[in-house]
C-alpha cells in the first residue's frame, strides 16, 4: 500500500491520545496541587499571621518545591518512555510499522502528542497561577515571573523529552531507556569532573576547582538552581539548540533503526563497544577519584581496577543477556582495555606538557589572584530580592577577589610560586598525604598577564615550610585589606556592634555611636598590626564579632586571643563579662588526660556531643590518668590555650554551668605546665 507523506498522522494522533492522555491529566494535577494551591495556601497563612514580608518569587521558584522539581524531571523522560514503548517489543513494532505511514510520520506524530501532554497542563497551571494572582491581588507576585516560570518549564520539557524520544531510539529495552536519558543528561558534567579531577591528582598544580566551574551545567543540575542563580540568555539558545539538534537525532536514528533489536540493550552495533567502554571508563575515573580522597594514592590503582573490571562485566552481561560472558574473547577484550587504562595513566605520570615547571616570567605579570581557593574569582551572587524574609536582619557582602596589584607582592607571591616548584617532589608528595585530611595550607593563583592572557594554578602544601614567604605576603595591607572587610567599613555606616560568647548563650550589645567607633577602630588596629604567627594561631578565639550596618550589611569576625587592645577596651565598658566564657561563673571545670597510647589522634574522625551524659562523665573522671581542673585561674590559662587542633597530645573537655560541654586539646608546646605535670587542683 502506497504510504503516506503527511507530516503527521491524524489517526496515530487520535490513538496516543487515548491510550497516554492519563500522563497529562496526572502532570495537570500534580502542577496544580504544587504550584497555584501553593500559591493560595501561602497568601491564606500570609493574610492570617498578618505577615507581609512572604518572598513569594522565590516560593514560585521551580527548586523551591521538591515535588515539582520531581515532576518536571521525570514526567516528560516518561512520556517519551510510554509513547515509544512499542519500539522495544518486537510484536509491537511489527504491528505498528506494518502500517502504511512512514518512520517519519510516526516520529513526528508521536512527538507532537507528547509535547502536547506536557505543554498543555504547564499552560492550564500557569493561568492558574495569574487568575489567583489577579483575583486576591498579589503585588509582589508578577506576571512576568509567571511567564518566566513557564517559559523554564516548557524549555527544560522539551529538552527532557526530545532526549528520552531519541534515546528510545538506540536502545531496546524501556529500562535502559530511561536510565540512559538520565546517564547522558548527567554525562557532560560528571564526566568533565570526573577527567578535570584525576588529572588533578597526577598533575601537580592543576587548578581542579577554577575549571570545574567552567564547566557548562548539566541541564539536569542546572534546574534545581534556578532559583539562586538566573538562566542566562546564552543556556536557553544553548538548550534550544540541543532541543533541536536532539529532535533530527532521534528522527534519523528511527529511520535506520533496525525492528528486530527489540529488547537489546543496544538497538545499533555500532554503539555496544562506545557503550560497554564508555561505562567502564567512567566507573574507573570514579572509584579511583573515591578511593583517592578517602583512602589515599596506593588505593586509587585498586580503584581503578575495581571499577574498570566490575563494569566492564556488568556491561557484557547486559549487552549479551547472559551471565555466560566468561569467555575468551571477553577476557581479550578487557586486557586490550586494561593496557590502554595503563598507558593512559602513566603517561599522566610525566609532566609532558610541563605545567607543573611552568613559572611565568615576573616582567610579563601585570597582576596575580591569591587565595585559599578560587570561590571568590568563581562567585556568582546569588538572586536577592528585597521582600525575602531570610535578609530582613542581615545580607553578607559579596567576597573581595584578592588581586594583587602591589609590585612588592606579586614579586613574593612569585617567589612563592618559584619555590614550590623547585621543591616539587615534595610538595607533591605533601599534596598527597593531606587527601588523607591531613592540615595543610591551600594557595590558589590566578596570573593575569600585560597581554591578558590568564594561568592558575592550585596547590596544597606544608605552611610550615613556605613560612618565609607566606609571611609578608599575609602581614601586608593590601593582603589584610582583601581579608577584612572591617577595614573598608565607613563608621557613619554602622549602627551596632554585638560580640557574641562562644557556645554560651550570652552576648555584649552595643549601639552607642561613639562606643561603636571606639570598638571598630581599635579592631581595624588590631588586624593591622597582627603578624603572620597569630594570622596562624590554631587556638580557638574567644567569642564572634558583629557589625551591622545601615543597610543591612553584616561583617562578621573572631575576637582572637591576640587582641589584647580590644580586650582591655571591653573591660571599661562594662561588658567583658558578657563577651566571653568566664571561670567559675560559665565554666565550672575542667578535665584533661593524654590523648591515646600513641599520643596522637585524629580530631576530624572525632564527632562530639555538646553536652555529656551522666555515663561518660563518670567515665571520664573515673580513667587513672585523668587530670580534674576547678581553680578559675587554671582554667583561664586552659581556656586561652586550648585548640581544636587535629592532632592534640593531650585532650580537655570543658564542663559549662548551663550542662553544655565545649571539646579541645593541647599539643606538648601548648600545653600549660601544671597540665604536664599533671597538678591540676580541685
Amino acid at each position: 500500500m502506497k504510504s503516506t507523506t503527511s507530516f503527521i498522522n491524524p489517526g496515530v494522533l487520535l490513538n496516543d491520545f487515548k491510550r497516554f492522555t492519563w500522563i497529562s491529566i496526572a502532570y495537570l494535577l500534580g502542577l496544580l496541587m504544587t504550584v497555584p494551591l501553593n500559591l493560595f495556601l501561602i497568601y491564606n497563612t500570609a493574610k492570617r499571621t498578618g505577615n507581609q514580608t512572604i518572598n513569594y518569587f522565590m516560593q514560585f521558584n521551580i527548586d523551591s518545591s521538591p515535588f515539582e522539581l520531581i515532576l518536571v524531571i521525570i514526567v516528560p523522560v516518561l512520556t517519551g518512555l510510554f509513547l515509544f514503548r512499542y519500539l522495544h517489543s518486537s510484536q509491537a513494532a511489527d504491528m505498528e510499522h506494518s502500517l502504511p505511514i512512514k518512520r517519519e510520520t510516526l516520529y513526528n506524530t508521536h512527538i507532537l502528542a507528547g509535547l502536547i501532554f506536557l505543554f498543555v497542563p504547564l499552560l492550564i497551571t500557569a493561568l492558574s497561577t495569574w487568575a489567583i494572582k489577579s483575583g486576591f491581588n498579589i503585588e509582589s507576585l508578577s506576571g512576568t515571573t509567571i511567564l518566566t516560570w513557564l517559559g523554564i518549564c516548557l524549555l527544560f520539557n522539551l529538552l527532557f523529552f526530545l532526549l528520552s524520544a531519541a534515546t528510545a531510539m538506540i536502545t531496546g529495552m524501556s529500562s535502559v531507556q530511561g536510565i540512559l536519558t538520565y546517564i547522558l543528561l548527567f554525562l557532560p558534567t560528571g564526566l568533565s569532573v570526573l577527567i578535570l579531577h584525576n588529572l588533578a591528582i597526577y598533575v601537580y598544580g592543576f587548578a581542579f576547582d577554577y575549571y570545574v566551574n567552567r564547566i557548562f551545567i548539566s541541564p539536569l543540575m542546572r534546574i534545581t538552581e534556578f532559583g539562586n542563580y538566573p538562566i542566562h540568555h546564552s543556556q536557553i539558545i544553548s538548550y534550544i539548540l540541543a532541543a533541536v539538534a536532539l529532535y533530527f537525532i532521534g528522527r534519523i536514528l528511527y529511520q535506520h533503526r533496525r525492528l528486530e533489536k527489540a529488547g537489546n540493550a543496544m538497538a545499533f552495533d555500532i554503539l555496544q563497544p562506545v557503550f560497554k567502554y564508555g561505562v567502564t571508563f567512567c566507573t574507573m575515573l570514579l572509584m579511583g577519584s573515591y578511593y583517592f580522597v578517602y583512602l589515599g594514592m596506593p588505593w586509587t590503582y585498586l580503584g581503578y581496577f575495581l571499577g574498570s573490571i566490575l563494569a566492564y562485566f556488568l556491561m557484557e552481561i547486559l549487552l549479551n543477556k547472559s551471565f555466560r560472558v566468561f569467555s575468551w574473547s571477553t577476557v581479550k577484550g578487557y586486557g586490550l582495555y586494561s593496557l590502554f587504562a595503563v598507558i593512559l595513566i602513566a603517561g599522566m605520570h610525566y609532566d609532558f606538557s610541563g605545567t607543573q615547571q611552568r613559572l611565568p616570567e615576573l616582567a610579563d605579570v601585570k597582576s596575580i589572584y591569591m587565595g585559599s581557593s578560587f570561590y571568590s574569582l568563581n562567585y556568582r551572587e546569588q538572586r536577592l530580592s528585597p521582600n525575602s524574609e531570610y535578609y530582613i536582619y542581615e545580607i553578607n557582602y559579596p567576597p573581595t577577589k584578592p588581586i594583587y596589584t602591589d609590585k612588592a607582592n606579586i614579586a613574593r607571591i612569585h617567589a612563592l610560586h618559584r619555590s614550590i616548584i623547585n621543591n616539587l617532589d615534595k610538595a607533591k608528595k605533601s599534596y598527597i598525604s593531606r587527601r588523607s585530611n591531613e592540615p595543610g595550607e591551600y594557595i590558589s593563583l590566578a596570573y593575569i598577564f600585560k597581554d591578558g592572557s590568564h594561568m592558575y594554578r592550585q596547590y596544597s602544601l606544608s605552611a610550615g615550610d613556605y613560612m618565609r614567604f607566606l609571611k609578608p605576603i599575609y602581614e601586608s595591607v593590601e593582603y589584610k585589606r582583601f581579608n577584612n572587610k572591617i577595614l573598608d567599613l565607613n563608621l557613619a555606616d554602622i549602627n551596632m556592634l554585638e560580640v557574641h560568647a562562644r557556645e554560651m548563650a550570652k552576648f555584649a550589645h552595643f549601639t552607642d555611636p561613639q562606643q561603636i567607633k571606639q570598638a571598630v577602630i581599635i579592631l581595624q588596629n588590631e588586624v593591622l598590626k597582627e603578624k603572620y604567627e597569630e594570622m596562624t594561631d590554631h587556638r580557638e578565639p574567644w567569642s564572634s564579632i558583629d557589625i551591622r550596618t545601615n543597610d543591612r550589611h553584616v561583617v562578621s569576625l573572631s575576637w582572637n586571643k591576640s587582641y589584647a587592645d580590644f580586650e582591655r577596651w571591653l573591660k571599661t565598658t562594662g561588658k567583658y563579662k558578657q563577651s566571653r566564657i568566664i571561670p567559675g561563673e560559665d565554666l565550672a571545670y575542667a578535665m584533661v588526660r593524654k590523648s591515646t597510647a600513641d599520643g596522637k589522634t585524629n580530631n576530624t574522625a572525632r564527632i562530639y556531643p555538646s553536652r555529656l551524659s551522666p555515663r561518660e562523665l563518670l567515665a571520664w573522671e573515673q580513667m587513672s590518668d585523668t587530670i580534674k581542673v576547678s581553680n578559675p585561674e587554671q582554667l583561664e590559662v586552659c581556656l586561652r590555650q586550648y585548640t581544636y587542633n587535629r592532632q592534640p597530645d593531650y585532650d580537655i573537655v570543658f564542663l559549662l554551668t548551663n550542662g553544655s560541654s565545649i571539646y579541645g586539646g593541647f599539643t606538648e608546646a601548648d600545653a600549660p605546665d601544671f597540665i604536664k605535670g599533671g597538678q591540676g587542683e580541685g
